[in-house]
């Protein structure tokens, strides 16, 4: 069979035309779902890459945060116990009684965990004075709203229907208090079921006991001034007083101790036992005393540093640290800030920028300052709070420390703003000789810097 030139052409084309579908159909979609699924694949690469690499770049920033956010957290907690120990508390209430000259003893209640205890109040609505309204009247027409004689005849009136009036008034006040007294029970009811929803949810361990004691009352008074001025919070719920004789007196006080987890290994500590004398008799049953005194055995558990009285009073403290303490870089806040609730911070490996505004207005005095992590007061604009400067002048002080390593880059450069008729006096102690981590800027004219 012969073909022909035009047929071979056709054939041509059309071996073409198939070989181009089979080509395209078998190889070339396949070969585009492939590159398509290896483009996603690059784009779930590149965002699981960029997110990582933020991460990570944010790693600093977030330590930052936590550094600062465990220090606010131990300061909050710092004045309740770390954990409730009998033994402990014994010792501690025995030391009170002593050191007060008081005779007495202690008698506890078993240890629980519950919501803390609430006391409810109740609104209640005090019924009119059947004058009230008589008055009510003569004020109006003192102030000008109505006309005298007006006035004077509703007040005969009212006068002369006392009775009725009373009558019809405790009618409206029945009334009145009822409606009231269904809104106060919803709005009871409404608490008590929201209080009962959080008692399960927050709960705290304490301890409740009952001191008897006897004494003079400069005892009693003595005694109760150091629970208030204990490091751990010690609550007073009731106490009471009775004549025991012509200078002496007898009572009971209960007091309720309350205790936090801490974030910390000061738990350890604390429950560190640290008398390991001998105690009791050497024979059980025998006459001999105890070969060891309680009192000259106990050890102080204080864990705050005592301020000496003699030290100079300051208005604001700030401290500079290296990246490697376990407190952030930079804190400052107001002096005698037990909480740190006046405090800011800043956790960083290099120089932080901190600004400080003393202003004035009249015989009032306001501060405020920020870091790069936040400020107080919260809200920066305006004044800021007021304070009592505690001298003739006002006193920062500053305590830095000498550098660990070349790598140590932590500083302060503290930007003061002094807007008052008062000198301040900036007192930096322990800076790093070589390398300060303190930088001063401000008008010297009403700044003093020393360093010690």
């Amino acid at each position: 069979m012969k073909i022909s030139n035009k047929e071979k052409i056709m054939l041509s084309i059309l071996g073409i035309i198939l070989v181009g579908f089979v080509y395209y159909q078998f190889v070339y979609l396949y070969q585009v779902s492939q590159l398509q699924e290896k483009i996603k694949l690059e784009s779930d690469v590149k965002q699981k890459y960029e997110t990582a690499k933020n991460t990570i770049n944010s790693m600093d920033d977030k330590k930052s945060n936590v550094k600062i956010l465990n220090n606010k957290i131990n300061q909050e907690i710092a004045p309740f116990y770390p954990a409730i120990s009998e033994e402990k508390i014994i010792i501690q209430i025995d030391e009170l009684l002593k050191e007060s000259g008081l005779d007495g003893g202690a008698t506890f209640q078993p240890i629980v965990s519950n919501s803390v205890e609430g006391s409810k109040k109740e609104v209640k609505s005090l019924p009119d004075s059947s004058l009230q309204g008589i008055v009510d009247q003569y004020n109006n027409v003192f102030n000008g709203t109505e006309k005298m004689q007006q006035s004077n005849d509703k007040i005969v009136k009212n006068s002369a229907n006392n009775a009725s009036g009373n009558k019809d008034a405790s009618k409206v006040n029945s009334a009145g208090n009822t409606n009231s007294t269904n809104t106060t029970n919803n709005q009871n009811n409404n608490t008590s079921k929201t209080d009962a929803k959080d008692a399960q949810k927050n709960t705290v361990q304490y301890l409740k006991c009952e001191v008897q004691f006897q004494g003079t009352y400069e005892e009693v008074d003595d005694f109760l001034y150091k629970i208030g001025q204990n490091d751990n919070k010690i609550v007073i719920n009731a106490i009471d007083l009775s004549s025991d004789s012509s200078k002496g007196m007898k009572g009971k006080v209960d007091l309720e101790f309350y205790s936090v987890p801490k974030i910390n290994d000061e738990i350890k500590d604390y429950l560190k036992w640290d008398i390991n004398n001998t105690y009791g008799k050497s024979v059980p049953f025998g006459a001999g005393t105890s070969d060891t005194a309680l009192a000259t055995s106990t050890k102080s558990d204080k864990t705050v540093s005592e301020v000496q009285k003699n030290a100079e009073q300051s208005d604001f403290i700030a401290s500079v640290k290296s990246i490697d303490s376990d407190l952030p870089t930079i804190m400052i806040g107001k002096a005698n800030d037990e909480m740190r609730t006046t405090y800011a911070y800043a956790d960083s490996n290099s120089t932080e920028q901190v600004e400080l505004v003393l202003s004035q207005d009249g015989d009032k005095y306001y501060y405020k300052y920020k870091t790069s992590k936040g400020s107080f007061p919260a809200n920066y604009d305006g004044l800021g709070e007021e304070f009592a400067p505690a001298s003739k002048d006002i006193v920062l002080d500053i305590l830095s420390r000498t550098r660990v390593d070349e790598n140590d880059n932590s500083a302060i450069k503290l930007n003061i703003v002094n807007n008052t008729d008062k000198v301040l006096d900036v007192n930096i102690t322990g800076d790093d000789y070589n390398n300060p981590r303190v930088t001063v800027q401000g008008d010297l004219n009403n700044i003093s810097v020393n360093n010690k």
